[in-house]
């Protein structure tokens, strides 16, 4: 087996890298909405499903990859409703919620694949039409930057763009701040005339949105064809990276980064004889590494404004 470095860390792998971050950095923008109202949504792997499938559906049947995108937002709006309905109006669980819509998504996306595109496992078909590569005019003319930043698919160049959208809406409008005062004081928001509950609506329903661009870019851009557990983990990697990034956007695309690069890194390790097992391993033992990683700076972060405390209460008992 030859492992030259300089055949494995190129610039075709750092391009690899920024297609491979777009689902997981779509389903982290849309589980960050949910996490300021309050809401730990563990259902982003069953919406990519849905996603996934509908924007096949919808291709096939507008014969446009964006008529595909409109099929998969609306699957997820829907799905998004359902689960809110199921939560705030009837109090269940979140996270039950949230596990039986990614159970529900399964069984659905399977019982529909026969239904509606008489097949089973997987579609694959000329009648999928999905988004073409595009070449940016300046930078294709630029050396480097040409295979790094150029001729990706547009959700791609979307999925970075709304990593600025959701920072200014969170933090430089005031939809941002009454979303994150509902997640963070209820009481508080409702006393200044803020309805949580429909904040906690409007919160999911981008989130489904967002998510059904990120299932639209797996099964149009990047396998141009529908799987079953065509997401495989995803959706519980965005928990990972929006659980590092505690809910904020740009620290939140650094875990979702880190997570491309191992998925990538695992692709091209493939092609150097190494077991698929342990290269299909590598994306999941890099979101363990996070999340200790982000566990342990938290607990170093608790113990410092701790020690801060303390300290400061001992000079006021001196003085």
């Amino acid at each position: 087996m030859d492992f030259d470095i300089s055949r494995i860390i190129t610039l075709s792998l750092f391009a690899a890298t920024l297609r491979m971050t777009t689902p997981i950095l779509f389903a982290t923008l849309g589980g960050i909405f949910s996490s300021h109202t309050g809401i730990f949504h563990v259902g982003l792997e069953g919406l990519l499903d849905i996603a996934a499938f509908f924007a096949v559906v919808g291709s096939v049947k507008t014969g446009s990859p964006w008529g595909g995108l409109l099929y998969a937002i609306v699957a997820c709006l829907v799905a998004s409703l359902v689960f809110a309905f199921v939560h705030l109006e009837l109090k269940a669980n979140e996270i039950i919620v949230g596990l039986a819509l990614n159970i529900f998504a399964g069984g659905l996306t399977n019982f529909l694949l026969v239904a509606m595109l008489d097949s089973t496992g997987f579609y694959q078909s000329p009648l999928i039409k999905g988004f073409s590569q595009v070449d940016v005019p300046v930078l294709k003319d630029i050396p480097v930057m040409n295979e790094l930043l150029s001729g990706h698919f547009p959700l791609v160049y979307f999925s970075f763009l709304f990593v600025l959208i959701v920072y200014i809406l969170l933090y430089r409008t005031p939809f941002g701040f009454h979303l994150r005062a509902v997640g963070e004081k209820t009481a508080a928001a409702e006393a200044v005339g803020i309805n949580p509950k429909k904040i906690r609506y409007i919160g999911l329903m981008i989130c489904g949105t967002l998510c059904g661009l990120g299932g639209t870019f797996l099964s149009l851009s990047y396998l141009n064809m529908f799987s079953e557990g065509i997401s495989a983990g995803r959706g519980w990697v965005a928990l990972a990276a929006i659980n590092f990034g505690e809910m904020k956007p740009l620290r939140s695309l650094v875990a979702c980064l880190i997570f491309g690069f191992a998925d990538a890194l695992a692709l091209r390790l493939q092609q150097f004889g190494l077991p698929s097992q342990v290269v299909l391993m590598l994306p999941y033992a890099s979101t363990l590494i996070v999340l200790i990683a982000s566990a342990i700076s938290r607990e170093a972060k608790k113990n410092a404004a701790a020690k801060q405390t303390k300290i400061g209460g001992a000079a006021e008992a001196g003085a």
